[in-house]
């Protein structure tokens, strides 16, 4: 079973099984803002060298749904100024292997449907870029240009000015080399985003007339995850191969799709989980559960960039 079969799979009584088994999760280290994103994304250096983290939108969708949302530590300052709220049902770690051990009720949720973030991280625009690992567009589809309607495009963007880009992972086929065609590299399906050390940090989120800021003090710490998680569909697939590396292609470039492989990957087994869709504005503050399905071996979520510099490593 795929990825997309478990995000949104229904498990009643999986929150409190797992929180049996639950171990304290650490916090940001002291003084830093840690931004987690993880899943399916493109990744855009702009001219300035700031960057847009734009997720997949509805033109993409007839390959694959991939729903964006925020998630924060329960009574954090930046889950209160953005409204996060909890959603019964979620197990973290089935979207992000980081987390296992942690408790469901350490963390609450907010869809980013038609959303943008803003982060403002330093005095300048670039954002230091050592994330090797994302997918190189420029070179899977070489001769193709990013869509200029990207963020019309886009269910959610993120903003990013200063800091600094690093590889991580999320799921255990991170990190393996992949395969598109003749070209072949590292691919990751998580990146890590810190502010610079001791400096402060502001973040706006809006949303048609909404519009929320938080200013992070020099000196203060916080961790915000921005997930872009897929959908279940109706067919196990390969661990091998990504059958929904078309998305980016479709969402990036408007390019032909050469699909994702490497003989070596293993998918993973994750937990029951409900799938977390959280609208503040709801007079329920509900979510929108899935169809019942047992997660199983996931695949890799991989994101794409297009660099106009070269990141280290």
């Amino acid at each position: 079973m795929n990825r997309r079969q478990f995000v949104t799979s229904v498990s009643i009584g999986a929150a409190a099984a797992y929180a049996g088994l639950a171990r304290p999760l650490e916090a940001a280290a002291s003084g830093r803002l840690n931004v987690r994103f993880v899943g399916m994304m493109g990744f855009i250096e702009r001219e300035d060298r700031s960057f847009l983290v734009a997720t997949p939108g509805q033109q993409a969708m007839h390959h694959m749904v991939h729903t964006p949302f925020l998630m924060a530590r329960a009574g954090s300052p930046v889950a209160k100024a953005f409204g996060l709220a909890p959603a019964q049902g979620v197990i973290p770690a089935a979207f992000d292997t980081a987390l296992n051990g942690s408790r469901p009720d350490e963390f609450v949720y907010r869809s980013l449907d038609n959303t943008a973030l803003e982060i403002v991280a330093s005095a300048t625009d670039s954002v230091v870029n050592d994330a090797s690992q994302l997918a190189q567009m420029n070179k899977i589809a070489p001769g193709k240009r990013v869509r200029g309607n990207i963020e019309k495009w886009a269910l959610a963007t993120v903003s990013l000015r200063g800091g600094r880009l690093q590889n991580s992972a999320a799921h255990p086929d991170a990190g393996k080399v992949w395969q598109f065609g003749d070209y072949r590299q590292p691919l990751t399906d998580a990146v890590n985003f810190q502010n610079v050390a001791g400096s402060a940090t502001t973040l706006r989120l809006t949303s048609g007339t909404e519009a929320h800021s938080l200013t992070i003090k020099a000196g203060e710490s916080a961790d915000l995850w921005v997930f872009s998680a897929a959908i279940p569909g109706s067919s196990a697939g390969d661990p091998t191969t990504i059958e929904h590396s078309e998305v980016l292609f479709d969402f990036l470039v408007d390019a032909k799709p050469v699909n994702a492989y490497c003989p070596d990957a293993i998918g993973r087994d994750v937990p029951p989980t409900e799938f977390p869709y959280v609208r503040p504005t709801s007079a329920s503050m509900g979510f929108v559960a899935g169809e019942g399905r047992m997660p199983g071996i996931s695949e890799l979520c991989w994101m794409g960039a297009f660099l106009i510099g070269k990141p280290k490593g």
